[in-house]
């Protein structure tokens, strides 16, 4: 781990949004092998395990057989679509929240509306913010934290925007931090860091030598070697003493392999190879 002895040390975890494509059961059997403390559960990978007869209660035993845990489960709701959507995206909260509580996973993430906040109108902003008011309640009745990724192309791309979301959602939502999604935009992510830090609960890194021309031509490259700055992002948390998970977040067909280069990276850079759990 990164280690400071007056301090509880980072976690690191894997999104298995990058995953889709494996089944839950060897997601955790990757995990285990690249030695992480836990794995970002995408709902679909949860929904399809219980769809194939497995039970909160195995999956349970799963994670604990390897020394794993679940940080959060990730839902694609955004409360900013049809009235159908809004009520399907709160569905999905209130079912990944008691999901949530039944693997004792903390939060459940959502994105904040699926537009950039410059294109947003005022009936947009209110359409979100009822669903992440809704959606913090649904949450807060199994005990689970509702938490807004910051991400490009949703209400939660700017600080300005981010100071307002925040504020509109309630002091109970919590906030994820992805740094690299304010680079796309060519926004500098620390200032955010900052200003944000005692919402921020959960944390992303992933990087790419970016194409800011043309996204679809960039390419992932491990978290301390692409064009988006991580390594001051990681280090101010080191500094910050923040004690939470950190997940890996690739997709692709080189996600465990980025993600594997990417750790390594990490503890050498911070701990002098001592991030690995025991």
């Amino acid at each position: 781990m990164l280690n400071n002895p007056r301090t509880p040390a980072m976690k690191f975890s894997i999104c298995s949004t990058g995953l889709k494509g494996m089944i839950l059961e060897k997601v955790l059997e990757a995990a285990a092998q690249l030695q992480l403390h836990g794995v970002e559960l995408w709902d679909g990978h949860l929904e399809a395990y219980l769809d194939s007869g497995g039970s909160p209660a195995e999956l349970r035993r799963q994670f604990t057989e390897h020394q794993l845990v679940v940080p959060a489960i990730s839902t694609y709701a955004t409360f900013s679509k049809s009235k159908e959507d809004w009520e399907q995206d709160l569905q999905h909260i209130q079912r990944a929240a008691r999901w949530a509580a039944e693997l004792d996973c903390p939060r459940v993430r959502t994105f904040a509306g699926h537009l950039p906040s410059r294109e947003a109108n005022s009936a947009l902003w209110e359409q979100v913010q009822s669903g992440l008011c809704a959606a913090s309640e649904v949450c807060a009745q199994f005990g689970i934290r509702l938490a807004v990724e910051m991400h490009n192309n949703t209400l939660a791309d700017t600080e300005e925007s981010l100071a307002a979301l925040l504020e509109l959602g309630g002091p109970s939502v919590e906030l994820i931090f992805d740094g690299f999604n304010f680079f796309v935009d060519q926004l500098d992510p620390l200032p955010a860091l900052l200003k944000f830090y005692p919402r921020i609960t959960h944390v992303h890194v992933k990087n790419y030598k970016w194409n800011h021309h043309d996204w679809a031509q960039s390419v992932p490259v491990p978290v301390l070697q692409g064009d988006s700055d991580q390594r001051t992002i990681l280090q101010k948390l080191v500094e910050l003493e923040y004690g939470g998970f950190v997940s890996f977040e690739y997709f692709g067909d080189q996600v465990l392999e980025l993600t594997r280069l990417s750790y390594l990276e990490v503890a050498n850079q911070f701990s002098g190879g001592g991030a690995k759990r025991p």
